[in-house]
């Protein structure tokens, strides 16, 4: 097996890959806690989330090793930050989105890097798909 398992993630990084969807949506419980907490800023997760969305969609296309080993450590930072200590001072709540998204973000990056069958990708490719492609056409309809 090479690495990455896809030189381009899907054959496009600018298609909507849960990866960016997931990394994007980690910002609102990030920027909530720099609000609230001005002078405790998570600098950490930050830098992950827009170290994560660079190496994603600008340098995997380009140079596939760097980018994938980026993103996956970007990823593993936007992971492991809300384990810090200062983020014990926060809201649990915000750190509980954070872990969550950053491993819906895993699902997509470590299935793109290394090949692995992840949980969501499985689940899009059994009838995930289908099922939305209905439910958004039945929208249209209804509209």
């Amino acid at each position: 097996m090479s690495f990455p398992y896809h030189t381009v993630p899907d054959g496009s990084a600018a298609l909507p890959h849960h990866y960016v969807t997931a990394t994007l949506a980690a910002l609102v419980p990030i920027l909530i806690v720099w609000d609230n907490y001005p002078r405790r800023e998570p600098w950490l997760a930050l830098c992950g989330v827009l170290g994560g969305l660079v190496s994603f969609g600008m340098i995997w296309p380009r140079y596939p090793v760097i980018g994938a080993s980026l993103t996956l450590a970007a990823n593993a930072v936007v992971l492991l930050a809300p384990f810090r200590p200062g983020w014990r001072e926060w809201p649990r709540r915000h750190a509980v989105a954070v872990v969550v998204l950053a491993l819906v973000a895993a699902d997509d990056s470590l299935q793109h890097a290394l090949g692995w069958h992840t949980p969501i990708d499985s689940a899009w490719k059994a009838g995930g798909r289908a099922t939305v492609t209905h439910l958004g056409e039945l929208v249209v309809r209804a509209l």
